[in-house]
């Protein structure tokens, strides 16, 4: 009789044991659908998340003064005659720029004539003040002295001419580019 009661113990053993082993798969895969789950539900919270970024960051630019017709004809349907008023805007905006640049323009060139004529007088100014230098004092003093005021003198004047130069060659370059 223990014989029996041992077996019939050892089969209840092995049952429970089953029971524990199909208990914890059960329990594994319940757990594997609910992170299943879990993953789809986090993956669609995320892919919402990502479709509201990515509504968010589009944006639309545009470069000038006149925005592209799109643009305009909402301006025109929130306020009748708003497409007159921005263009009208952007042509004295350009008229403005225009004429800004012609005074630029002119001031420049009247600069530059007024620099080189100037240091012209300067440096005749100086070569004839080293003329009457050296005439009126002949010893070794007044030559020197003449030699250097009429050095300077052209000098101012070569020095003009070629930072002028260089100044309308840097422009051409810069407006070329």
């Amino acid at each position: 009789m223990s014989e029996i009661q041992s077996e019939k113990e050892r089969s209840n053993s092995k049952e429970e044991a089953l029971d524990a082993q199909d208990k914890k798969q059960k329990k594994t895969r319940e757990k594997k659908e609910i992170s299943r789950d879990h993953d789809i539900e986090v993956e669609s919270v995320e892919n919402q998340k990502m479709e509201r970024a990515v509504a968010k960051i589009i944006q639309s630019e545009f470069s000038g003064p006149i925005p592209p017709p799109s643009i305009i004809s909402g301006y025109e349907e929130t306020l009748p005659g708003a497409a007159d008023r921005i263009l009208s805007m952007a042509e004295k905006q350009s008229e403005h720029r225009q004429n800004m640049e012609r005074i630029m323009v002119a001031s420049e060139s009247r600069d530059g004539l007024l620099g080189i004529l100037f240091a012209f007088i300067l440096g005749m100014g100086c070569i004839i003040a080293a003329i009457v230098i050296v005439v009126m004092v002949p010893q070794n003093a007044g030559a020197i002295s003449g030699a250097l005021i009429g050095v300077t003198g052209i000098g101012s004047i070569i020095a003009t001419f070629i930072k002028s130069t260089r100044q309308n060659t840097s422009k051409r370059n810069n407006d070329s580019e």
